[in-house]
């Protein structure tokens, strides 16, 4: 113990030098590791924020739904949506529907989906009709809108809120077509 204080005396600016080197070395070590986290941090959030696009549909008696739902995390921005039947592209469904008879009305169809985000868990709505399943009208009007759809494929290319295109998703609606077999 004498002898470091004996250096202390003896030595105070080598020692106020060495501390001042020190204290630098500490700083910049902080910096180091302040930019690997931030870095650590932005690869994480790269990996986490990814959308999932899922095409859904629902094809019950009284209500007929397709839909694009997140089930990823993060906000999925859809580029382009489109609809084809093999040899024509439509940027929508409405497109390819028949008319609907009088007084009877969409409940939901949206003009594009292009550009719309949709957040992680959400859904948006690409062609929605709903009817009392008793009426003979809507009936005919449903059976109509189930063949036009069973013969279309859907697909939406989106990308992540860090504008990285993803995997784009792909989907034939001939699920609408089992009641006609």
């Amino acid at each position: 113990m004498t002898n470091i204080v004996s250096i202390l005396r003896n030595y105070p600016n080598q020692i106020n030098a060495f501390a001042a080197v020190s204290a630098l070395g500490v700083s910049l070590l902080s910096i180091v590791f302040t930019i690997l986290a931030l870095w650590w941090q932005r690869k994480h959030n790269f990996l986490s924020l990814t959308p999932i696009a899922s095409i859904l549909f629902n094809d019950f008696e009284n209500n007929i739904v397709v839909k694009v739902k997140n089930t990823g995390v993060g906000p999925l921005i859809v580029d382009t949506f489109r609809a084809t039947d093999g040899k024509e592209e439509k940027e929508d469904l409405i497109s390819w529907m028949p008319t609907l008879p009088e007084n009877m009305c969409w409940s939901m169809f949206p003009e594009t989906m292009d550009g719309l985000c949709i957040p992680s868990g959400e859904e948006a709505i690409v062609l929605r009709l709903e009817g009392d399943a008793n009426d003979k009208k809507f009936r005919g009007a449903r059976d109509n809108i189930r063949r036009a759809l069973s013969k279309l494929s859907v697909t939406v290319t989106y990308k992540d809120i860090y504008k990285r295109n993803q995997e784009p998703k792909t989907r034939a609606l001939s699920f609408f077509g089992r009641h006609f077999k």
